[in-house]
């Protein structure tokens, strides 16, 4: 890399770290870094691991960073604090780690600069990530995850193994979704030229952090007698029935809003260019689906867990918007208005709904749309705080 090449990854990192900072005070002033709906039982169970005898929460004791993190480095902040800090960490590390593996696919700073965009001012970021709750976590290491094994897919060494399968661990200990992204390099195997004996050898390597990860928190979580076996199987008890694909048509709508234009038109510029664009695109955007996809092992559709497709989904509107970008002249306009939208468009989402429960309001309508409009409206305000 020449002395220009490295000025200008420095000033894109400012870029970065500035747009970072500039969203985390507009979120701030229009919501706050306020309490969610799980928060009280990742606050009780910050408590429990400080010593403190507060009421006993026993999923949450199968994903302690959180609490670990809070009872040790933490310790000075109250359990509120804690979880914010950790998450504001966790969303600069999404910020960079976003930016080296779009950029590393895609072969464009300008894609992988508008990924970024749009992922910090993602819906389910200003809904669930950026508050008081532990998602932000899970996103940080699947992502990780992800970047991790596609460099070892270009450069094949261990190392990326191994820091890629300690991710996964780390997933588990946040949220069980952190570490689906051991999905995506189980397709990389898949697609590796290597013989069999070789792949099994590679995935020897990755799983061998993890699965010992694993043995110890399922281990510890015998002192509340519940396993994550145990936690899938009464959580499909209890949501099963909200597994429709009205919620899911409408959760997706929610999560992604009008990206969903940008999105169908990268798919188009995809499949149109499907014979000129780089190998690495194809193999990315292959490998990623199924992790993408993994919330469907989830009894209940939101946009937190819906969230997780968004390494899949972002990057393809991204393409979408460069490729009017690199059209030149006043496309360039139509660019940046494309990414003034997508970035805005969430803020104004999160703004009009609040935190309405809007799938409870359309089934008490009886998914009548006039019913559940005129019932939203007459009671936004009730809606302005979280229930």
């Amino acid at each position: 890399m020449s002395w220009k090449e490295k000025i200008i990854e420095k000033k894109l990192y400012i870029l970065l770290f500035g747009v970072g900072i500039l969203n985390l005070i507009v979120f701030w002033y229009f919501f706050g870094f306020h309490n969610n709906n799980d928060t009280d039982s990742f606050i009780w169970t910050i408590e429990r691991y400080r010593g403190i005898d507060s009421p006993l929460y026993t999923t949450r004791f199968l994903n302690p960073f959180y609490p670990i993190i809070a009872a040790t480095i933490l310790r000075w902040a109250s359990p509120a604090l804690s979880i914010i800090i950790i998450n504001i960490a966790f969303y600069f590390g999404l910020i960079f780690f976003t930016f080296k593996l779009i950029e590393s696919v895609f072969k464009s700073k300008f894609t992988a600069l508008v990924s970024v965009f749009i992922l910090i001012s993602a819906y389910p970021m200003l809904r669930y990530a950026l508050t008081q709750v532990q998602d932000i976590g899970g996103y940080f290491w699947f992502l990780l995850t992800i970047y991790m094994s596609w460099q070892w897919w270009k450069q094949k060494q261990d190392v990326y193994l191994f820091i890629g399968g300690l991710a996964v661990g780390m997933g588990m200990l946040v949220k069980e979704s952190g570490a689906m992204g051991a999905l995506f390099i189980a397709v990389l195997f898949l697609l590796d030229k290597s013989s069999i004996k070789q792949k099994l050898v590679y995935f020897l390597k990755f799983s061998l952090l993890p699965f010992i990860i694993l043995l110890i928190n399922q281990y510890q979580a015998r002192r509340v007698n519940y396993n994550s076996a145990q936690w899938f199987v009464d959580n499909w008890k209890m949501f099963g029935h909200e597994f429709t694909l009205f919620k899911w048509l409408g959760v997706n709508a929610t999560t992604y809003n009008v990206l969903w234009l940008f999105i169908l038109l990268g798919v188009i510029l995809l499949v149109k260019n499907r014979k000129t664009i780089d190998a690495d695109i194809k193999v990315y955007l292959l490998a990623v689906v199924p992790a993408s996809f993994c919330y469907f092992a989830w009894p209940i559709f939101i946009a937190r867990t819906v969230f997780i497709s968004a390494w899949l989904c972002i990057p393809i509107a991204a393409y979408a918007i460069n490729a009017v970008w690199i059209k030149g002249n006043k496309y360039k306009y139509v660019a940046c208005a494309m990414i003034v939208v997508a970035v805005v468009m969430p803020y104004v989402l999160q703004y009009t709904l609040r935190y309405a429960h809007l799938f409870m309001i359309i089934e008490n309508c009886n998914k009548s749309i006039s019913c559940s409009w005129s019932y939203f409206w007459e009671n936004r305000e009730n809606f302005s705080k979280l229930k």
